[in-house]
């Protein structure tokens, strides 16, 4: 009967038939569709990757195919498992099993891409305490990878750990991320991107940022010559080691090591140092490049050595020194010879005036510092000085003589000095200097007495008796009657340059 069966063609409701009845059984939809795949491991993975695939019917698999792309016989372990390396060239896909029964289409396969790091920092070099971008991208196959995990790392110069640093970031559309970074030492900094399913992560090479410490100095503006100082100055970040130099120039000569000071374990050096002759000099300090650190420069320092505290009576080129830079100021020296005269000390004490000095005529440390930074006067009334005018500053006690709407010459004066007097007529009268806008109205040449004293040359800019005039005595405070006095050698070089008609503002 079994060989009737399996000879003639009969209709399969008649096979079923005799089947039935024989007891035999039926074919199940497995055995139809012959082998199965169920699962891979791992589900993703670069080329070359071996992957376990598990199923039944897999006894006869004669090939594997990744997205289509062919792997080859693979190794059959048994009917329900077996294993295929990942082929060049696959991408991301459903994994195929070809069997005696047919082909047979399981789970996909993830293949991750290798991927190209790169990482670049704004600015290789700083100064501290700056700071610097750090950009990393990443590409595979030349496109930018968007969404990639990725920790920056950092090396410091002299050391071989690589540290993280920052959090965590993310790829850009542009496959980048950024950080920003303020470093205390040269560091070289690094990008390590994570693996993610579809792509393979990577580290990128190095970056390296030179950080250059920041030298200060500090250096007096003014100092006497044979007598020592202390320069002081700062290197940050504090220093584990080494030294600075410090360096010293006249000016126009060359640059020589004054002293080497230690900065180990400390931000703070100091130098004494001394001047054998006056001049100008400059300084600075430099630390030098070592395995931490790039080299760093101060900025230069500049000292004016004098040589002495100058006084009337006293000569020598100090004084010449002195009277010139007063004359540039337009304070009246009478002429530049080298001594301390009368004329020189009323001239420092103008200036000392202008500069809120003590007001002795004796040239200290207090008077150079402020010849190198010097309060200028200015007009209040350009306008009325336009060919030329005087101003009288009662607050800084001068007298300024102006030529075109600018500050000629500047004389010491002493004005009003608020005290009562028993005027001519017999009453009591307050000494002030009236205020306002006057004119030049007469003058007298000589020595003219009064009932209130004895005036020299006066140039009266009202009717009353006031007067622009010279005196024996000019006080470094206000002393008159209430003229403005000035000295008489000043009064009879300015007596020329007080025409009648001459505007006067007195404030």
């Amino acid at each position: 009967m079994l060989a009737l069966v399996r000879s003639v063609s009969l209709p399969r409701a008649l096979v079923v038939a005799v089947c039935t009845a024989l007891a035999l059984p039926l074919a199940t939809a497995a055995d139809a569709a012959g082998a199965t795949l169920t699962t891979l491991s791992p589900t993703y993975g670069p080329v070359g990757t071996v992957v376990d695939i598990t199923g039944s019917g897999l006894t006869t698999a004669s090939d594997v195919m990744f997205n289509g792309t062919d792997a080859g016989a693979p190794t059959v372990v048994d009917d329900t498992h077996i294993q295929a390396a990942v082929p060049s060239g696959a991408r991301s896909g459903v994994v195929s099993v070809t069997t005696a029964d047919g082909t047979v289409t399981g789970p996909s396969f993830s293949v991750q891409l290798p991927t190209t790091g790169s990482v670049k920092v704004s600015k290789p070099d700083l100064e501290f305490p700056a700071a610097t971008r750090v950009t990393a991208a990443l590409t595979a196959e030349g496109v930018p990878v968007r969404g990639q995990h990725s920790q920056l790392q950092r090396k410091v110069a002299g050391t071989d750990s690589w540290l993280n640093t920052r959090a965590s970031q993310t790829t850009n559309s542009h496959g980048k991320v950024h950080w920003r970074v303020d470093p205390n030492n040269t560091t070289s900094y690094r990008a390590v991107f994570s693996a993610s399913t579809s792509y393979l992560g990577t580290t990128t090479p190095a970056a390296r940022v030179r950080l250059h410490p920041q030298v200060t100095l500090d250096v007096p503006q003014v100092a006497p010559i044979l007598t020592s100082i202390t320069i002081k100055g700062t290197v940050r970040p504090k220093p584990q080691h080494g030294h600075v130099v410090v360096q010293r120039k006249q000016v126009g000569g060359e640059w020589h090591r004054v002293a080497r000071p230690s900065v180990a374990g400390t931000s703070h050096f100091s130098v004494a140092t001394s001047f054998d002759a006056t001049g100008k000099y400059v300084y600075r300090a430099r630390r030098p490049a070592d395995a931490t650190h790039g080299a760093g420069h101060s900025e230069t320092g500049r000292v004016r050595a004098v040589q002495r505290t100058l006084h009337s009576g006293m000569t020598g080129p100090d004084v010449r020194a002195l009277q010139r830079q007063l004359t540039g100021l337009h304070y009246d020296v009478g002429g530049v010879d080298g001594s301390f005269d009368f004329d020189t000390q009323h001239a420092v004490t103008a200036f000392q005036k202008v500069n809120g000095l003590d007001r002795d005529g004796v040239v200290g440390m207090d008077v150079w510092r402020a010849l190198d930074d010097p309060h200028k006067l200015r007009l209040r009334h350009p306008a009325d000085a336009s060919a030329a005018g005087v101003e009288v500053d009662l607050k800084h006690q001068v007298v300024i003589y102006a030529v075109h709407g600018k500050v000629k010459r500047i004389f010491d004066s002493s004005t009003g000095g608020g005290y009562y007097y028993t005027g001519s007529d017999g009453t009591q009268q307050r000494a002030i200097t009236p205020t306002g806008h006057f004119h030049i109205v007469y003058k007298r040449d000589g020595w003219v007495t009064s009932d209130l004293g004895t005036l020299y040359r006066p140039a009266y800019f009202n009717y009353s008796g006031y007067a622009i005039h010279g005196e024996d005595q000019v006080p470094s405070y206000p002393a008159s009657h209430g003229c403005v006095r000035i000295t008489v050698p000043a009064m009879d070089r300015l007596n020329a340059k007080l025409p009648v008609g001459l505007s006067v503002w007195i404030y």
